[in-house]
């Protein structure tokens, strides 16, 4: 309790409401000492347990606790991601039974699909080296979509798009960098 209460504030509004003067005009007696005190107690409390706060965390076992569950939140999310990618893949082999769809719209749709399930599986369980790629996979698709970007402005600043279109396309590029932003581990 003491270490989450307020600091002090009660005690120094407190000792600054004594009176200069007593009734009879005679200074209150000790106000100076009473003063120095209320502030030596809080200086006292706020630094000492300041100092002390570290110790009671680890001691309480919540030193890590913020990164242990930032760590299941990611777990949690990239097993929603996996389920929510293999429910579509299962729906994808349902409307390509039913619609007789072509083999190689499905094909491009299941490469696609079974690629991200590979970059979940490799960014959640993966060793450090399919971390390492995935992490130089994102940064070569930073500065590809970096690369399209610039394109699109130079043909834009040409009179060459006009620029519905360009908002069109830097609305997909924005979409694919957030993408990439919020696969990466956030520490």
């Amino acid at each position: 309790m003491a270490f989450t209460g307020i600091r002090g504030i009660v005690s120094i509004a407190a000792a600054l409401a004594i009176p200069l003067t007593t009734m009879s005009g005679a200074p209150f007696p000790h106000r100076d000492l009473i003063l120095l005190l209320t502030f030596s107690v809080i200086l006292v409390t706020l630094v000492g347990q300041g100092l002390m706060f570290p110790a009671v965390i680890r001691a309480l076992g919540l030193a890590h606790a913020g990164r242990r569950e930032h760590a299941e939140d990611r777990r949690e999310e990239a097993g929603a991601r996996r389920q929510a990618i293999e429910a579509a893949i299962a729906r994808l082999e349902q409307l390509a039974a039913e619609r007789q769809l072509p083999a190689d719209v499905v094909a491009t749709l299941q490469a696609n699909h079974r690629d991200r399930l590979t970059q979940i599986d490799h960014r959640r369980d993966g060793d450090a080296e399919h971390r390492k790629l995935a992490d130089r996979h994102d940064d070569i698709e930073s500065l590809l979509v970096a690369a399209e970007r610039s394109l699109i402005n130079d043909l834009y600043r040409d009179g060459q798009l006009k620029d519905e279109a360009r908002r069109r396309i830097e609305r997909e590029l924005d979409l694919r960098e957030a993408h990439l932003t919020n696969q990466r581990p956030q520490d």
